[in-house]
């Protein structure tokens, strides 16, 4: 099985990333997979996603998406609320445009199953050497430094009751597979496993660290016994790391954007290509860090 995998395209308003969303298409039916994976985060404007997975979507393979934090952002002066927007009107976008929402149903090609989430973050990726007082991760605030889920999110949980409520799915999701299921993929936003997560010693960046997910979803997976592959998005700094028997790696895009002549450069480097064999998962030429370092950066946020 081959699979292509993006995540975290921040895609602009009023077209104004036609462009690489075309060059992201492209480069997917170049590559002729079997899945196409997008990890999350493409707009908190719903005409917005919906545009842009129309634009993205592949005819020759079966299309996935997972909602990031920024897809679930409430708009402002509009309803729907993120908790709507996550269990009804983001999936119902995705059928619109022949693309399945993980996080609504697994996805089952032979004997191997996508199964997705948005997951979520409980601090445990947090730094305690840092010392920072736990009241501040819940206000997520810091030093004047705000992790802006603040603002944007409105589903009135608190982040350990949603990562609880996303992992109880999770399980569930993962007890009703078919029998014959003998390898699962998870896809999803936030990581999984604290070791992909990338440290600085240096703050505000280690302090918004502890947002990026949850050691207690990378423990359910660990637990399964048929997860091999777990692909994320969330943090901009592309990662691959091995956790036992697992792959996990993150294949983020993220907020830069190169001059049009290296435009198709950008998106071959940005699509993960991973390859699974009855070897083993191999993923050729994966680029490792952060794709957008030396790049102008733009921001959909608006």
């Amino acid at each position: 099985m081959k699979i292509a995998a993006i995540s975290d395209l921040h895609v602009l308003p009023d077209d104004g990333d036609k462009e690489l969303l075309e060059s992201i298409k492209r480069r997917v039916e170049e590559l002729a997979p079997d899945v196409f994976v997008i990890a999350g985060d493409i707009s908190d404007h719903l005409d917005i996603l919906s545009d842009a997975l129309s634009k993205l979507h592949a005819d020759s393979c079966a299309n996935l998406y997972v909602a990031g934090n920024h897809d679930i952002w409430f708009e402002e002066g509009k309803s729907p609320t993120s908790l709507e927007k996550y269990s009804k009107y983001i999936g119902e976008i995705c059928n619109k445009n022949d693309f399945t929402h993980l996080p609504d149903q697994p996805f089952i090609s032979g004997t191997t199953a996508f199964v997705g989430s948005i997951g979520w973050y409980d601090y445990s990726f947090r730094k305690p050497e840092l010392e920072i007082p736990m009241e501040n991760y819940e206000q997520k605030e810091y030093q004047g430094s705000v992790w802006y889920d603040l603002f944007k999110i409105d589903w009135g949980y608190s982040d350990i009751e949603v990562t609880d409520l996303f992992n109880s799915k999770l399980e569930y999701d993962l007890s009703i597979l078919p029998d014959n299921i003998s390898k699962i993929i998870y896809v999803s936003h936030h990581l999984p496993f604290q070791n992909i997560t990338i440290y600085k010693d240096r703050l505000p960046w280690d302090f918004h660290s502890a947002f990026m997910g949850a050691q207690s979803t990378g423990r359910i997976l660990e637990n399964d016994g048929r997860v091999i592959l777990s692909i994320s998005g969330h943090s901009h700094i592309r990662n691959k790391v091995t956790c036992g028997d697992l792959t996990a790696m993150t294949v983020p895009l993220g907020y830069g954007r190169p001059d049009r002549s290296k435009l198709d450069e950008f998106v071959r480097d940005a699509i993960a290509v991973i390859e699974i064999t009855e070897e083993g998962i191999t993923t050729p030429d994966f680029v490792k860090g952060d794709l957008c370092e030396d790049l102008s950066y733009i921001t959909s946020r608006h």
